[in-house]
């Protein structure tokens, strides 16, 4: 992505591109529901757990470079949403937050509904 140097875990939904902010460290798990990209992002080491809940008719609107490997290095211009664009939905549990409510243990599914991002 332009202004960062390194690569980004992306995901690619149809015909756009979605940059959920998985940092080193960080065990991730992400699915459809509905009209939604889903992100679980957690770190124990860290106490921190991340729920990010893109929509997907969200516009792309950051330039970044999608390559294909090492061997051949074919790539792709493209633009792409992240998790700091206006839109995404966020509930961060870190510290305090994250010990007192258990949410260590938690399954992906019990996690996302203690969130209150479940329909």
């Amino acid at each position: 992505m332009r202004g960062k140097s390194g690569t980004s875990f992306a995901v690619k939904v149809d015909d756009r591109v979605f940059v959920p902010g998985r940092e080193e460290g960080q065990s991730i798990d992400y699915w459809l529901e509905g009209n939604f990209l889903c992100v679980d992002l957690h770190d124990p080491d860290r106490k921190l757990r991340i729920a990010r809940r893109f929509p997907l008719e969200m516009e792309p609107a950051h330039p970044a470079t999608l390559f294909s490997g090492f061997n051949n290095t074919q790539h792709a211009d493209v633009q792409v949403v992240t998790f700091e664009d206006e839109g995404v939905e966020e509930r961060v549990f870190k510290d305090d937050g994250y010990t007192q409510s258990r949410i260590q243990g938690m399954s992906r599914e019990a996690f996302w509904h203690w969130t209150g991002f479940s329909d």
